[in-house]
């Protein structure tokens, strides 16, 4: 198996996938709408092209996303299947680790993506990878049907924000309007999505705002193991406080640190910060404007005085806590 240094081309692709017999999709840890969108409507694809396909994936898929999946997914890649990556900009943060034949395609939309796979189409202009998914659909010929059209919606609507960050582009609100025409209904994807929560992860979203404290133009959240057993929720129930932290005014850049078993996950929001660039001072990556990293070993705190640490050497205003 060979890796690619740059993008394929769309028609390139199309023309590999449809060599295949068995495909298993897979996306990144720690899986989003764009993530479960996006794998969901190609593992759809590939079936409209008569390709036996599965979405392989050995972390839970959070609840108000499971509807996007024909099945539940499977824990391990089967024998003999080709895997086929979505929306993951690193080789190590796959949802099933990738087999000593490497992986055969890499979708994405992260622009510090290294193309690790046999086939890669990489667009960092695509609002999400859902969206590279839906030009799949058209340079194969298939339509979009309702299960698909809504799955791409999903990934589209929750990597923009809800259509106001600033990666959103007239192309992606043309490819929704056709959405909304194969049968996509704007209420009822956000019923399902938005109003599926838990009172636990009500209350450890109002833990995350409750610990935010305010250093310049910079916001960071902590929640650690006291705050999961207090509110009885978990580090995915956590994860919806982003949002919530960027409504401050006056901030340009969000941070929210949060405890999982290995160590700490953080999350970086930003405007106008290159938060991609912070990310990778800690072994992570992703977007300019949005970005993670995890330190093993390290507690949110300690993960938070390192990252304050690192921001008073930029440009970023870091001032004193308040």
């Amino acid at each position: 198996m060979t890796t690619q240094t740059t993008s394929n081309t769309l028609q390139e692709i199309s023309a590999y996938l449809r060599t295949l017999d068995r495909v298993a999709v897979t996306t990144h840890v720690g899986s989003d709408g764009d993530a479960i969108g996006a794998s969901a409507a190609l593992v759809r694809l590939m079936r409209e092209l008569g390709i036996e396909a599965v979405f392989c994936h050995a972390e839970g898929v959070p609840d108000y996303l499971r509807w996007l999946l024909p099945e539940e997914p499977l824990l391990e890649l089967p024998p003999g299947y080709d895997l086929l990556v979505v929306d993951t900009s690193r080789a190590d943060r796959t949802g099933v680790p990738i087999p000593g034949a490497g992986a055969r395609l890499n979708l994405d939309h992260h622009e510090d993506n290294p193309f690790y796979a046999e086939y890669n189409f990489v667009d960092a202009r695509a609002a999400a990878t859902a969206e590279v998914v839906s030009r799949l659909y058209r340079e194969l010929g298939v339509e979009i049907d309702r299960e698909a059209a809504q799955a791409i919606y999903v990934g589209i609507k929750t990597d923009t924000g809800g259509f106001n960050f600033r990666n959103i582009s007239p192309g992606a609100h043309e490819l929704v309007a056709d959405l909304l025409r194969a049968g996509v209904v704007p209420a009822e994807v956000n019923e399902k999505i938005n109003r599926r929560g838990s009172l636990e992860q009500l209350r450890i979203v109002g833990a995350s705002l409750a610990n935010a404290v305010r250093y310049g133009e910079v916001l960071i959240s902590t929640v650690d193991n006291e705050d999961y057993a207090r509110t009885g929720a978990g580090e995915l129930d956590s994860k919806e406080a982003i949002d919530q932290l960027r409504s401050v005014e006056g901030i340009d850049m969000v941070a929210h640190l949060r405890e999982v078993p290995q160590g700490t996950k953080g999350s970086l929001r930003s405007e106008s910060i290159d938060v991609g660039e912070i990310a990778r001072a800690f072994g992570g990556g992703g977007h300019k404007l949005a970005a993670g990293f995890t330190r093993e070993g390290m507690r949110p705190k300690e993960a938070k005085a390192e990252l304050i640490g690192v921001l008073k050497n930029t440009k970023v205003d870091i001032g004193d806590a308040r």
